[in-house]
């Protein structure tokens, strides 16, 4: 068995890439323990069940998809240059694990829960810069959610590798939401 102790963002990092890879099924405490070659009582050292495990996946997800996004986006000092650098991130990217954590929400109603969760600090982030970019708060409201609804809807494209905007393109999207 494992040789080295197993810290819990070893089954996350883990967990994640299994659920990019083969979806939520994957997402069960033997086959785990398996890929990390450890008994099935280690996962149970980490997570006293499987719902409290779901959890933890999802705030890492979140932690490592919007972490270090939300950050920049809270420090860069310009809030025009915080939102268009929040745009090119999220516009240009193709991320499968966005995909697979959507899909898992559509089959179990607690993972949907902590999703939306995620959403909302995503879409609060996004209007904060508005707010900031001198929208008043009613109109960046509505705007934060469009945008974010056309990112998550662009990912969920057969194909959102093929639907990437240009950095030109995420600029004219930035003037287009700024104006009054």
């Amino acid at each position: 068995m494992q040789e080295k102790p197993l810290h819990t963002d070893d089954w996350l990092n883990l967990a994640l890439e299994e659920l990019k890879g083969h979806g939520a099924g994957a997402l069960k405490a033997l086959p785990l323990s398996k890929k990390l070659n450890v008994t099935r009582g280690s996962f149970y050292h980490h997570f006293e069940s499987l719902e409290v495990f779901h959890s933890a996946v999802i705030a890492h997800w979140s932690k490592r998809s919007s972490g270090p996004v939300i950050a920049t986006a809270q420090t860069t000092p310009d809030p025009r240059e915080a939102l268009e650098h929040l745009l090119q991130v999220t516009f240009q990217s193709g991320e499968a694990l966005e995909r697979a954590v959507r899909s898992w929400a559509t089959q179990h109603p607690k993972v949907a829960i902590e999703v939306e969760k995620v959403d909302a600090n995503r879409i609060n982030v996004t209007e904060e810069l508005l707010i900031k970019c001198g929208l008043p708060s009613d109109l960046a409201t509505t705007r934060a959610r469009l945008l974010y609804w056309a990112a998550i809807g662009r990912l969920m494209m057969p194909f959102p590798e093929q639907s990437l905007f240009t950095k030109a393109q995420i600029v004219q999207i930035t003037h287009l939401m700024l104006k009054p």
